[in-house]
């Protein structure tokens, strides 16, 4: 059918702009706060102590007590300010690839290949290197960096805590890339799966499961409030609750559809048998056209030795 959300970006642009919002709200809560207890203090003169039975005395202590709690609902909202103000500079440079994102694909194969090309190279360096101790003259390699890497690796080889098996590229780094390329070949699969799944809609007493393309997520609609045993079981496997959806929801994966059928002790829809050889035959026999009355050849008619017709035509 499709993956991701149509309205990913401006979700992720309302995401930072909210965040900003409440950054600033936060921020001038702060400052008010701030103003309103310096506005108190300005009032007491510098040094002057509570007068113990005169007549300011509950007076006084009633300000110290407002300069005290402005300055801590100050501080309070300062911290929320940055809390925000760090969620928005999050949101705004991080560059993970989401699976609400429509072109999830195409940037995860460019990545994979970016990689994998990376990985290739890597390993052609420590090939080199092997064969002739040096990097020098190992193609799209300057001069001064092939020479940085040999005194690296010359450097290394001299410890006497040295194995004598460096490589310019640690095998670490090659284990670890080998990693990440594995784990975005088998998001990839995972992806392509939630491609093909088609729309489902499965009722069951007291609600009903679907599958939302258009917000990406596997949805549980019930005709009324489950119980806290319910709610605790979804919220458990991942399933959350959306105001603006109505529904408790997930991402939308074959995993989550049938997990959602697990948990409301449903089967799980079957996916339809893969056509047999006997199939795609009758297939391709009820796809042939018919031959029709005036695309029939006409019958041969007999003649004689000089190729006249026997019988004459009518």
């Amino acid at each position: 059918m499709s993956i991701g959300r149509e309205d990913y970006q401006e979700r992720k642009e309302a995401r930072i702009d909210r965040m900003e919002e409440r950054a600033a709200h936060a921020q001038a809560e702060s400052t008010a706060a701030s103003h309103a207890a310096h506005e108190i203090m300005r009032l007491i003169p510098p040094g002057q102590p509570i007068l113990v039975g005169h007549h300011s005395e509950r007076h006084h202590r009633r300000d110290l007590d407002k300069i005290d709690r402005n300055m801590r609902k100050s501080i309070e909202a300062g911290e929320k300010a940055a809390y925000y103000s760090s969620r928005a500079a999050n949101a705004a440079s991080n560059h993970a690839i989401s699976s609400d994102d429509p072109d999830a694909v195409e940037k995860l194969e460019a990545k994979l290949a970016k990689l994998q090309a990376q990985q290739e190279r890597d390993k052609a360096m420590n090939a080199w290197y092997r064969k002739r101790k040096t990097m020098n003259g190992f193609p799209d390699m300057d001069d001064e960096r092939a020479a940085k890497i040999d005194a690296a690796l010359a450097e290394q080889d001299a410890s006497p805590y040295s194995s004598g098996k460096h490589s310019p590229v640690p095998a670490y780094v090659l284990s670890n890339r080998n990693g990440e390329i594995k784990r975005i070949k088998d998001r990839l699969a995972q992806l392509r799966k939630v491609d093909e799944m088609e729309h489902t809609e499965i009722e069951f007493d007291g609600g009903m499961i679907i599958t939302n393309e258009d917000v990406n997520r596997v949805q549980i609609l019930f005709d009324e409030k489950p119980d806290d045993t319910t709610r605790s079981k979804l919220k458990s496997n991942g399933f959350r609750w959306s105001r603006t959806e109505g529904a408790w929801q997930t991402q939308r994966t074959p995993q989550s559809l049938h997990r959602a059928c697990y948990l409301l002790g449903i089967d799980p829809p079957k996916p339809a048998p893969a056509p047999t050889a006997a199939d795609e035959n009758d297939a391709c026999q009820d796809a042939a056209p018919l031959a029709t009355p005036e695309e029939a050849p006409p019958p041969e008619l007999p003649t004689a030795a000089d190729g006249q017709a026997l019988f004459p035509l009518a």
